[in-house]
């Protein structure tokens, strides 16, 4: 199940992630790639920074999510616009 743990932020827009241990870092799923079994395109390696396929990145930030904030998934919200 997907739970996202923080927001991926850029310049434009907010994206709920789930962090997930990996070995050197962490990888950052987005609901869309932890629903289709993907790798995630971003990841985190704590000494060097923030990574995008390979290539290390600028301009975006991790922030984690407050408690009691529930992210509206794509998936349900989708579920309740069709009820």
């Amino acid at each position: 199940m997907f739970s996202p743990t923080h927001l991926l932020i850029s310049r434009t827009k907010e994206t709920p992630v789930q962090l997930v241990a990996a070995p050197g870092g962490y990888h950052l799923y987005t609901e869309a790639e932890w629903r289709q079994g993907n790798q995630p395109s971003f990841e985190l390696k704590p000494k060097q920074g923030l990574f995008c396929r390979g290539m290390q990145v600028v301009g975006f930030r991790l922030e984690p999510l407050e408690e009691g904030v529930e992210v509206v998934s794509s998936h349900n919200a989708k579920a309740a616009q069709a009820s």
